[in-house]
């Protein structure tokens, strides 16, 4: 599945100013979310949650659950819509991996050795 997306410009609580981008998967239902800095202290991070008509920032704490090829944990909040972070791909980075592995095919990812 594709990432969305959605940007948006907000100021930070320390006055600067980023463009959180939505690290859920297309289509997903509700507000669009970018982890800002991790909270390890309380068992999770603080997201940057934001619609059409505002955001704000909320700790909420990590996907709980573990999986895909590698049986990685969700790099996404508990609850969260759509797919978990290891099914979602950014598809700038795809196109950039797709370009790298046709200029250097001898480099690309092939059948995982013992």
């Amino acid at each position: 599945m594709l990432q969305c997306t959605a940007l948006t410009a907000v100021r930070s609580p320390t006055g600067e100013i980023g463009y959180p981008s939505c690290e859920l998967g297309e289509k997903h239902d509700g507000e669009h979310a970018e982890c800002c800095w991790e909270e390890d202290a309380w068992g999770g991070a603080v997201w940057f949650r934001w619609d059409a008509l505002g955001g704000r920032f909320v700790l909420l704490p990590w996907c709980e659950v573990a999986g895909g090829a590698y049986g990685d944990a969700c790099t996404l909040f508990r609850n969260h819509p759509a797919a978990h972070s290891w099914s979602v791909v950014d598809p700038t980075h795809e196109a950039v991996r797709q370009e790298l592995e046709r200029q250097y095919p001898d480099l690309s990812r092939g059948p995982e050795r013992p």
